[in-house]
């Protein structure tokens, strides 16, 4: 755990005085404090907003409140997400990147937000859905955080989905892919700007029958968590229509290491291609094994990242995936985030001077910033007009235009498809090829996931 905030340990937090003191004891307080909306002035005070969770702002700062997965199976894009994260309260704080990038459409000016400094407190869900809601808790109570983000995993995800609509709280997911997040268990207060598991297997499939044909056996090894099933049904659902057929598949438990138990049973099925619908160090370790017992076998990772194709080494050569993003893409916003990841994260010596951005690390800067003009273009820290703020928004995150939707909190944006490099053509963070543009796998908010998200009208 990392905290970086001025705050001090007050036994009373804020959102509990307010709740004791309530809405008639409010009016008493107004002017007392440099609370955002209490401006005070002579004997006719401005009226004080009606608390929000952890709004109205008192003070010169304003805490975000980041989740992430710093040990665990899914630590190497925790650790990537942190990055990302702190490195937009930077540049929020004092410019730089995208806040001070001619491409980047955004209010926001290096100077903080509606006056006040943004601190942020950091805690790690140690990969677990117990950890996260134990950090979830800290986050929105005690340290009082106006929005909160992170979810390296589904599960975490979830998890900080219900807290932020239990406390009102604007919710960024990063990493968490599942379709429901966005789709039956979707909510008012939580927003998702990493594709699905539905857009996932969308944007596989056409590339995957260019790639190995029609008509092929396959076997699907996945997670066994609410994640690993639900993309593995998604991969089986698009394959059906295109003559591939499933002829076994194995669930594996999360931050299982010795993928070499199932060989003996893999080696009596006939295959030509192993989906992995795994993440993490999972994937690494699967394909470090797997490809070395069946060499001649087509493998496809999903969702993978640059940090799973760093660890699976020369493992990762020829497998199929999505990303989230990738340094490779050659877009003017694209460039200015690999270049400030660059600038805060290398150093002089060793292979970290070409330090290389990945997928969560994107994602994580992208939420951030999303979230910080939203408040910008509100004009307060009100949760409810920051969420108007973001739904519907178009924006670029250097993967060309896109939009944050109304309907379901998701994000439409393309799917990068990549390929992974053979070892001789591996550098430091550079693993894979793109194959071809990313892919536009946008649906309509009365299809797919969305068709069973219900957000429960009005805000107001």
């Amino acid at each position: 755990m990392d905290t970086r905030t001025n705050g001090g340990g007050a036994s009373l937090s804020r959102r509990n005085l307010l709740r004791s003191v309530g809405a008639a004891g409010l009016a008493g307080l107004a002017g007392c404090s440099s609370s955002e909306g209490m401006t005070g002035g002579g004997d006719t005070p401005e009226p004080t907003p009606t608390p929000v969770g952890n709004y109205p702002v008192s003070g010169d700062a304003v805490t975000f409140g980041f989740n992430v997965a710093e040990s665990g199976p899914y630590s190497t894009s925790g650790q990537q997400e942190r990055r990302g994260l702190e490195l937009a309260v930077k540049h929020i704080n004092e410019g730089g990147g995208w806040v001070s990038a001619d491409a980047y459409d955004s209010p926001l000016n290096g100077d903080g937000l509606l006056g006040k400094g943004v601190e942020y407190v950091v805690e790690d869900t140690q990969s677990s859905s117990d950890a996260a809601r134990t950090g979830a808790e800290k986050l929105l109570n005690s340290d009082e955080a106006i929005m909160l983000a992170g979810g390296t995993s589904s599960g975490t995800g979830h998890v900080h989905q219900e807290f932020a609509a239990e406390h009102e709280v604007v919710y960024m997911g990063t990493m968490a892919h599942q379709d429901a997040l966005t789709g039956a268990d979707c909510n008012r207060y939580s927003f998702r700007e990493l594709f699905n598991t539905y857009m996932s297997a969308r944007a596989l499939a056409p590339v995957l029958v260019d790639e190995y044909g029609e008509n092929v056996d396959y076997v699907q090894f996945f997670s066994q968590n609410d994640w690993g099933t639900a993309l593995r049904d998604e991969m089986d659902g698009v394959l059906e229509g295109t003559g591939w057929s499933p002829v076994w598949n194995r669930g594996a438990q999360v931050g299982t290491r010795d993928f070499s138990q199932y060989i003996d049973d893999l080696e009596q099925v006939d295959h030509d291609v192993v989906i992995l619908s795994l993440r993490g160090l999972d994937a690494a370790n699967a394909l470090r094994e797997l490809r070395g017992a069946f060499p001649e076998t087509a493998f496809v990772l999903p969702l993978y990242s640059l940090e799973v194709a760093q660890t699976a080494g020369d493992a990762i050569d020829g497998v199929i995936g999505t990303v989230a993003w990738s340094a490779s893409i050659d877009t003017p916003l694209s460039a200015a985030f690999r270049e400030a990841f660059r600038d805060e994260y290398g150093s002089t010596t060793g292979s970290s001077k070409s330090a290389v951005p990945s997928g969560p690390a994107h994602v994580a800067y992208t939420q951030v910033l999303q979230y910080a003009s939203a408040v910008e273009r509100a004009g307060t820290f009100n949760p409810h007009d920051v969420i108007s703020q973001l739904e519907g928004h178009e924006y670029d995150a250097g993967l060309g235009t896109q939009t944050l939707r109304a309907c379901d909190h998701q994000a439409m944006r393309p799917v990068p498809v990549v390929k992974g490099r053979p070892e001789v053509q591996q550098s430091y963070g550079v693993y894979y090829s793109p194959l071809g543009d990313p892919k536009d796998v946008r649906y309509a908010c009365d299809s797919g996931p969305a068709a069973n998200c219900d957000l429960g009208g009005s805000n107001q």
